[in-house]
């Protein structure tokens, strides 16, 4: 939700241009940031793309308390 929110607040909202953004085809990102359930090592590119927008990302202990 960060990611999008970043993405929003920057007027990023075409795949094209989240594509773009994120360093990636533009379908890759947009099937990343949409899917319902997680593929290996999906949590690491999630992680890349929050840190190339400069999205502070809470580490997974503070997820699970």
């Amino acid at each position: 939700m960060a990611i999008w929110r970043e993405l929003e607040d920057r007027d990023i909202t075409t795949p094209a241009a989240i594509g773009e953004a994120l360093g990636m085809p533009a379908s890759e990102a947009t099937s990343l940031l949409t899917r319902r359930q997680w593929r290996e090592g999906d949590v690491a590119l999630l992680k890349a793309m929050a840190a190339r927008l400069g999205v502070q990302v809470p580490d997974h202990a503070q997820l699970v308390s």
